[in-house]
């Protein structure tokens, strides 16, 4: 039998969930800009623009990503994925992984069919991202440039991924809302689910 120690749970963010989201996954902002960015994406997700997810383990937020409708009527049947954060205590567990798979159920439910996502090049993320099942599908030389301190440039890495709702089924639970997980976090459990996110 599962405990909760070893159980992630992916649901819709919550506006309770500012204060922990500003603790473990966006440390970088004020609170006040959290909790903005929070309300904004709940609103979103009324009006089914968008998912914003977080992860919990034992009852705490330690995860998050963004899944958002393509704007386009030309591309409304991709979605891009965003804010795609894992606290650093929690990573190599498998919760990206798990938060991605929810985000396929969400993602049918949409309409769209491809989730998309982009990275810095020559980061962690490049090759988790591939290993997640992100096919790469175009590399923009020098597409980055960051906008603080010694202004590093980047090629930006662009991935897509075809939705398969099949991958959040099979955890989704009686809301239809919220997913549940196993964790990996030992290297024995599920070790191809311990790639960084």
């Amino acid at each position: 039998m599962e405990t909760s120690a070893n159980v992630i749970i992916v649901r819709p963010v919550e506006a309770r969930d500012a204060v922990q989201l500003r603790e473990n996954c966006f440390s970088a902002n004020t609170l006040a800009e959290v909790e903005a960015n929070v309300k904004q994406r709940i609103q979103g997700f009324e009006r089914g623009a968008l998912v914003h997810l977080v992860a919990e383990v034992e009852g705490i937020v330690v995860g998050t990503g963004m899944l958002t409708r393509n704007g386009h009527p030309f591309r409304a049947h991709r979605g891009t994925v965003g804010s795609l954060v894992v606290h650093p205590d929690y990573q190599r567990w498998g919760i990206g992984r798990c938060i991605v798979r929810a985000m396929h159920g969400y993602a049918a439910d949409l309409g769209i069919e491809f989730l998309e996502i982009d990275c810095r090049g020559g980061t962690p993320a490049e090759q988790v991202y591939a290993r997640m099942g992100f096919v790469e599908c175009g590399r923009f030389p020098r597409g980055l440039v960051e906008p603080w301190g010694e202004r590093c440039v980047f090629d930006e890495v662009s991935f897509y991924m075809p939705v398969e709702p099949c991958l959040a089924e099979h955890a989704k639970r009686g809301d239809g809302l919220t997913f549940e997980c196993i964790l990996a976090k030992v290297a024995v459990a599920e070790p191809e689910l311990r790639d960084g996110l």
